[in-house]
């Protein structure tokens, strides 16, 4: 195969790439539903959590030098 079809080959290929991102990035960027993200507007994500329905419990992590020295003060 000569050297310039497979150039060709090559720019057809990129080609064709940056112009399937570039249609993607535009629904994306519209709102509709595309290949590039995925935001939970489809019924087939899981939807997201709001933040009131966070759970209420906390964890606190201490570090081992404020443990030694809650022990000395008792």
């Amino acid at each position: 195969m000569p050297m310039w079809s497979q150039n060709l080959l090559v720019l057809l290929a990129v080609i064709a790439c940056v112009a399937y991102i570039a249609v993607n990035a535009r629904r994306a960027l519209q709102g509709r539903k595309s290949g590039l993200n995925a935001c939970g507007s489809c019924k087939t994500c899981a939807p997201t959590p709001s933040p009131a329905a966070k759970t209420s419990d906390r964890v606190a992590f201490l570090p081992v030098e404020m443990l030694a020295k809650s022990r000395k003060s008792k």
